[in-house]
């Protein structure tokens, strides 16, 4: 599903070349659910950013599912994106005023649902994360812990092969910690490839394996 190759990211610090990743080479299966772990500056963000298509390499080459994604042009990047990709990130990242069915009515705004079909695709995602009870709710009024829940079932609306988690528990305590990492379980047992990006060493657990970076390179 993840074939990287010989990837860098470079950054221009001052006169010298800084490397945010360096000579990163990583194959991840379909259906694997991988941790990638690391301190903070390690790295780990921007190999993220980089899978998600958020950024792109400097050197080498990295295929997504059978697309070549250093070839992509930022309208096929786009595409890749939201057809291939849900993200999931710390801050849940949700317009707080809206509906929660609203949030998760947005990514299909950007792809090839029709418009009758939306509101049944999303009540389906909240469904599929124990919130459809709260469709009508405003964002700004939920724990976070069903914003989370929110957050995931935006990203399975269009049905991602590849879910993408950024310090998805940062914010929440160990006992709603738990209850997002079983959903993510069930994700992958579903046979979505999940990737969590993740400094806590019990979230990593859930995983198949765990990858670890330090100053750019796989350790």
């Amino acid at each position: 599903m993840i074939q990287m190759e010989h990837i860098s990211k470079i950054y221009q610090v001052g006169d010298a070349p800084f490397y945010a990743l360096r000579d990163v080479s990583l194959h991840i299966g379909a259906g694997e659910m991988v941790a990638v772990r690391g301190r903070s500056g390690a790295g780990k963000s921007t190999l993220l950013h980089i899978i998600g298509g958020l950024d792109t390499p400097d050197e080498g080459r990295y295929m997504l599912n059978g697309l070549n994604v250093g070839e992509a042009t930022d309208a096929g990047l786009a595409r890749i994106r939201n057809e291939q990709i849900g993200f999931v990130l710390q801050d849940f990242s949700l317009i707080d005023h809206r509906s929660t069915l609203y949030n998760v009515t947005v990514p299909m705004l950007f792809g090839k649902t029709p418009f009758s079909q939306m509101k049944t695709k999303a009540l389906d995602a909240l469904e599929a994360v124990g919130v459809s009870d709260q469709a009508h709710k405003a964002v700004s009024d939920m724990s976070g812990g069903q914003r989370q829940r929110v957050a995931i079932a935006r990203a399975l609306v269009n049905d991602p092969p590849v879910i993408l988690a950024d310090e998805p528990t940062g914010n929440l305590d160990s006992e709603t910690t738990e209850e997002i990492m079983k959903l993510f379980v069930s994700l992958h047992e579903r046979g979505k490839t999940v990737v969590i990006v993740t400094h806590d060493e019990h979230v990593a657990s859930f995983c198949d394996r765990s990858i670890t970076i330090s100053d750019g390179k796989i350790i």
